[in-house]
Formats: C-alpha cells, sequence, structure tokens
C-alpha cells in the first residue's frame, strides 16, 4: 500500500491549505506567545506547513505591528520574530476562548475526501486473509478455531461480539487484531467552522517510522491501524465532539479515531449506561461505517469504517437480546483451554521463566483442579509459575525442577478459598 498515493503535496500557498487564513494567523501569534521567538523555519515545523506560507503570513504581521524582528542574523528566514504589545494583547484574548498549538489543521472536505481515500486503497490493495492470520499469529498457542474465527470476521470486515470467561485473552485477541489490517493515515486537525477538533492521538495513533514525506502536506501522519478501547468508564458522551481542556480544542471521539482500524468496547455490561443504549448509539457505525456528530450546531457525517468489537466475560444472553446479536454476525466464544492447550502454555512459561517442563507438573496441577471443581484458564500457568518462580528466588534455590508441594502451594496462594478477615485468639 503506497501511502503517498493518498497523502495530498504540499501546500505552497495560504490558499491551498484550504483553510481560513487567520487560522494560520492566530497560531502563529500564539506559538510566539507561549514559546517566545521564533524564526519562520521553525514555525513552519510546528505548524507542519511551508515556510513560505509563514513568511508571508509574518510580513503582513508587521505591517499591523503584531510582531517584529527581535533577533537573529542572516537573511529571511533566519530572522527571529518575537510579539510587540499589540501582539501580546490579541495572544491572550486567542487562548481564553482557543489554546490549541500544533499543526494546523485541514478542511473538513479535505478530511472526508483523503480518509476515504486510504480506506479504499486499504481494502483494495491490502489482502486479508487465513495466510496472513497465520503468519501475524505464529506465535499464539492453541486456540485455532478462535483464531480461525476472528480471521473470517476481519476479512469481511465485520463486527463481532467476543465472549468467554476472564482470564482466557480476549482483551489480547481483540487488539491483536490491528495486526491484520493495513496502515492509515490521518490529520492532526480537523477545522470546523473555525472550530479545530483533534483527530490525531499519540495515545492511541503510533507515527510509521521511515516514510520521507518531503514534499507531501505534513498536516497528515501516516500511522499503523489503530487500537482504541474504551472499557467499564464509557459514557454516551464519550462518543460525542468533547472539548479537551488539555488540548485546548474539541477531540473526536473514539469511534472517528479509529477509523481504518479497531474499535474495542471492551467489559461490555460495566458501563455505567445500559448495553442497550452503547448498541442503541452504535447502530448507524455497524450498518452504514459512518456518523453524525454535531459541532457548534453543525450535523457533520464522519466515516467510521472500523472493525467494532464488543467484548464481555459475563454471561450474554443476561445482558444483551437477540435484537442486538442479530446486528452482529459473528459470535465468538474465546472458551476455556484444552488439557493440550494448558499444557502447551505451561511448556512455553517453564522456558520463559527458565524452569523445567515435567508432565507430572500437569498431573499433579489436574488433580487439584478436578477436586476443587476448577475450569482452566489461558492465564493460569503464567500466574501460577511466576509464584513458583518468585518462592524459588526468595529461598535462593537454583532448582528448576518443580516439585508437587510448590505446586500445591502456588495453588493455594493463587485460588485463595476464603477470601475474608478472620479473627484469632491465642
Amino acid at each position: 500500500m503506497d501511502l503517498k498515493k493518498i497523502i495530498p503535496p504540499e501546500a505552497k500557498t495560504l490558499h491551498d491549505l484550504k483553510i481560513d487564513p487567520d487560522i494560520i494567523t492566530d497560531l502563529i501569534v500564539k506559538e510566539l506567545f507561549v514559546h517566545g521567538k521564533k524564526v519562520p523555519r521553525r514555525l513552519a515545523k510546528d505548524l507542519k506547513i511551508n515556510t513560505e506560507i509563514v513568511q508571508q503570513t509574518i510580513n503582513e504581521l508587521k505591517k499591523l505591528e503584531i510582531v517584529g524582528m527581535v533577533g537573529g542574523s542572516g537573511m529571511g528566514t533566519d530572522y527571529q520574530y518575537g510579539l510587540y504589545p499589540k501582539g501580546t494583547e490579541r495572544a491572550r484574548n486567542l487562548l481564553e476562548r482557543d489554546k490549541y498549538l500544533g499543526a494546523a489543521p485541514v478542511s473538513f472536505d479535505e478530511y472526508i475526501r483523503v480518509t476515504r481515500m486510504a480506506l479504499d486503497e486499504g481494502k483494495a490493495g491490502f489482502a486479508i486473509n487465513r495466510k496472513l492470520m497465520e503468519e501475524k499469529f505464529s506465535h499464539h498457542l492453541g486456540y485455532k478455531d478462535v483464531l480461525f474465527q476472528i480471521g473470517q470476521a476481519v476479512c469481511a470486515r465485520k463486527p463481532a461480539f467476543v465472549y468467554g470467561f476472564p482470564g482466557n485473552g480476549k482483551t489480547f485477541l481483540c487488539s491483536s487484531v490491528v495486526k491484520l489490517l493495513p496502515p492509515m493515515v490521518v490529520p492532526y486537525a480537523v477545522e470546523v467552522s473555525n472550530q479545530l477538533i483533534r483527530i490525531f492521538d499519540p495515545s492511541c495513533h503510533v507515527p510509521i517510522e521511515g516514510i520521507d514525506l518531503e514534499g507531501y502536506d505534513e498536516r497528515w501522519v501516516a500511522v499503523h491501524p489503530p487500537l482504541i478501547t474504551a472499557g467499564g468508564e464509557l459514557t454516551l458522551e464519550d462518543l460525542e465532539v468533547k472539548y479537551n481542556a488539555k488540548f485546548g480544542c474539541f477531540d473526536a471521539p473514539p469511534q472517528v479515531k479509529a477509523t481504518g482500524g479497531v474499535l474495542l468496547i471492551d467489559d461490555l455490561g460495566r458501563q455505567r449506561c445500559s448495553v442497550e443504549q452503547i448498541f442503541n448509539r452504535f447502530i448507524i457505525p455497524l450498518e452504514n461505517k459512518i456518523d453524525y456528530l454535531v459541532l457548534g450546531g453543525q450535523r457533520m457525517e464522519v466515516p467510521t469504517d472500523e472493525i467494532i468489537l464488543f467484548s464481555t466475560n459475563l454471561d450474554p444472553m443476561k445482558i444483551v437480546d437477540d435484537a442486538f446479536l442479530r446486528r452482529l454476525p459473528y459470535k465468538i466464544n474465546v472458551r476455556n483451554p484444552t488439557v493440550a492447550e494448558y499444557t502447551e502454555i505451561w511448556k512455553s512459561v517453564n522456558n520463559k521463566l527458565g524452569l523445567q517442563f515435567d508432565q507430572k507438573n500437569i498431573d499433579d496441577i489436574l488433580v487439584i483442579y478436578k477436586h476443587n471443581k476448577k475450569g482452566l484458564r489461558a492465564v493460569h500457568p503464567r500466574d501460577i509459575l511466576n509464584i513458583i518462580r518468585d518462592r524459588k528466588r526468595y529461598l535462593e534455590d537454583s532448582n528448576t525442577v518443580i516439585t508437587s508441594e510448590e505446586i500445591a502451594e502456588a495453588y493455594g496462594i493463587y485460588f485463595v478459598s476464603n477470601l475474608t478477615l478472620v479473627e484469632t485468639i491465642d
């Protein structure tokens, strides 16, 4: 997938930026107020735009006695510029209502055009199939049937309902789905009715290193397919455009930031709003791959073309109804591991911790599981073997053989049968 076919060429003039020129003026004034004097080249780098555009804007600000040369040597872009008193006053007024600093935004129309082009290019030029799934998940132990179902859902780019007991790797598997998707391009910010909406989020967008974008519009950034996880803290308000006080602008909601990647609604059923409310909010994004957002009274149609996964460790029939499940064609049970899979995971963790594998250890612990009527979980080998390793370190025991006593003790520590406070009298 050639991302340079998607990212627009660098804008050479203010008109080519396709946004209100006052936005560039305001960004320069705020940058000089917050960070002090700068040369135009530095300002251009901060705003991700051509130096000539910055120089042109500064020339206009000089005429208005808002900025002036305050240092530097040489000519043109080597001069440092700072704010005059009139500029300082203007900056303070600007920052009272708009604290955004950083890359200049792209226009809303340009955002829609380039985003759809990137999505179409990704679908046309990036094959998601069994071969890719097996390659990307080659180190994953067991669960071949589950991986097959997940791969099929991602290939179809359809939403899925993922359920199962805690400790079997639902969140890990869902988070790994991004390995199967092509890269994406996103803007740092979008301008809507003179308001800025932040799209690029460093907490979920990871830039692709090594791409030379000289000559291209650097207000766009090439990223790995994004993964957005929303858990029990999710509210319906989080799914709308919200003001971000930290960055001094509006933030796109998670279903917009996840475009081209994966949106994982984790711990479904534990949110402060009901599952039905969440489902009703997602009907349009699920069916049409678009959403409607409102900012400043303007209603916007935006792409939300991503893989939406709903994950829960609660009993599905107690939290969702048939109408919900009908709209999610794939229901994937991340089941408990088989004895063979449990053994395979146990061996792998043994190797990582430098402990010896002995089939007797498996036999011993299976007897304890059966006695306590407890089911196997994929996470148990890691946790139990870490307790055993910790015990050996504490005792300065260099013996890598695991005894039956160590198995029983670690199991007892990990699975407390009566977790309660007990008063004792000697």
